[in-house]
Formats: C-alpha cells, structure tokens, sequence
C-alpha cells in the first residue's frame, strides 16, 4: 500500500475508535443526566486538543510501520509487519480503552490512537497480495 493509503486509514480507523469510546461511555459511564453548562464545556474544553492528539497520534501510528521496515529493503514486513505484533496491540488497544472509559487523559488517548494507526496499517498491508508474516 500506499503512503497515502495508510494516512487514510490511520485516520478512518481513529476516527472510529472515538466513535467507539463515545458509545460505549455514553451508554454505560455517564452518570444519569449531567448539566447542560458541563457537558457544554467539558466538551468545548477537550475536543479541540482532543483533534489534534487523534490527527497526529493515528498518522505517526499509520506510517512507523514503514519508518521501522522500509518498503524497499529486503527487511521488509518483518518485525514491524507481523502478526504476533498485530495481537499484542490488539490486547494493548482493549486494554488502554478501559483505561480511557475511566481516565480519559490526552497520554491515554495520544496511546489509544497511536494503537489505533499502527492496526490500521497492518490491517491495510494484510489485505495485499504480500499479506503479513
């Protein structure tokens, strides 16, 4: 794939987790009925920083991959690229997201994202013919 290609999927890919996290918080961690004035600000004071740690986060995630395994040596797919790697981050995502459904701080969610680009990346090189190792 692409360098492009892993940059859209990087951000797709975070901007599902939130979704994911926002469900599965509004559904089970809010308490019964917050104000309007502190939902209002809760929200206006985290999204904006909350963006940027998504952006950045999911997009150096998205492509380390490549940055650790270069496309064109003969390294390729290697460490960086491979399943057994993919599982642990997978067991480190769902772990850092009932982290964040308890303390959602901009270190858990710059993790949480970070996670998020880096399976993306795998999950995007595993649909190539190459596959992963």
């Amino acid at each position: 794939m692409r360098r492009k290609t892993h940059l859209i999927g990087a951000f797709l890919f975070a901007v599902l987790g939130y979704f994911i996290w926002y469900s599965i918080r509004r559904a089970f961690l809010f308490p019964p009925g917050p104000s309007l004035i502190s939902t209002l600000t809760s929200v206006l004071s985290m999204e904006v920083k909350l963006f940027f740690v998504m952006v950045f986060s999911s997009l150096f995630g998205g492509t380390l991959p490549d940055v650790l395994d270069p496309p064109f040596s003969k390294h390729h797919r290697f460490v960086a690229h491979s399943k057994i790697l993919f599982y642990l981050l997978l067991i480190t995502l769902f772990y850092s997201l009932y982290i964040l459904l308890t303390d959602p701080s901009l270190l858990f969610w710059s993790i949480y994202f970070f996670i998020l680009g880096y399976i993306s990346h795998l999950v995007l090189d595993s649909r190539t013919a190459a596959g992963l190792p």
